[in-house]
């Protein structure tokens, strides 16, 4: 099966100045999209900031729509998600706070 990355700017750039090396978090695997190793980077300059969990968890939402839509696909044809945070204490709350933004996003068509 032919694999075939893509590029996503600013999202590629930010990456590979932070890994300091290319890296491509989008490869196409025939009609497979796999998206892997989104940070929050704030959108204009690329930097990760502390920010509260809700936010980061709508940076990387935006982030991942951007990257499945140039790879001609979108957030509705998303089978599964993983997540994974840095070992702080996240509270329940945020936890929540984070599926429902998702399931609203998801209601109102902008995702």
């Amino acid at each position: 099966m032919k694999r075939e990355p893509v590029r996503v700017e600013p999202i590629s750039t930010y990456l590979e100045q932070r890994r300091k090396g290319p890296i491509c978090p989008i490869i196409v695997a025939g009609e497979t999209v796999y998206v892997s190793g989104l940070p929050p980077f704030d959108p204009v300059t690329g930097e990760v900031k502390r920010l509260p969990f809700v936010r980061q968890s709508e940076i990387v939402l935006d982030q991942l729509k951007l990257c499945l839509e140039a790879a001609g696909s979108s957030l509705r044809d998303v089978v599964k998600c993983n997540v994974y945070c840095t070992p702080v204490q996240i509270s329940m709350r945020s936890m929540m706070s984070t599926n429902a933004i998702s399931r609203f996003r998801l209601l109102r068509g902008s995702i």
